[in-house]
């Protein structure tokens, strides 16, 4: 199975809305406790979150694509909080990635899938 690289950043803190991302794909919005399947590079990915103490408690599960079926250790699954105006990112090796906004008040998640370009500086002449 390839691995997925999992990489779950609270960043700077967001507003109330999540932001517009260059090369977003399309924008979910998550109410408590309901899940959503995404497609994350390679693989793909149930979620849901729950709102905990104030913060968006997500819990994601992992797998590859395909017939999985009799396959030990086929899916991963991991969770972690994400306070109300921050973000969590979870980043595939073919550079597509889904970042979860938790608004305020953890009443709802955003779920914006984009695909991560590489930047390069042009050169100094």
């Amino acid at each position: 199975m390839r691995a997925l690289i999992l990489a779950a950043s609270l960043a700077a803190t967001l507003g109330a809305t999540a932001p517009a991302i260059s090369g977003e794909i399309g924008r979910v919005v998550l109410d408590p406790a309901k899940g959503q399947s995404f497609e994350i590079g390679s693989g793909k990915a149930v979620g849901y979150y729950l709102a905990k103490d104030g913060n968006c408690k997500l819990t994601l599960t992992f797998a590859p694509k395909g017939n999985t079926e009799g396959v030990k250790g086929a899916g991963t699954r991991v969770s972690f909080l994400v306070a109300p105006g921050d973000k969590g990112m979870v980043e595939s090796p073919e550079g597509k990635s889904v970042m979860f906004f938790c608004e305020r008040d953890a009443k709802h998640m955003s779920v914006v899938p984009f695909k991560r370009i590489a930047y390069v500086a042009p050169k100094a002449s």
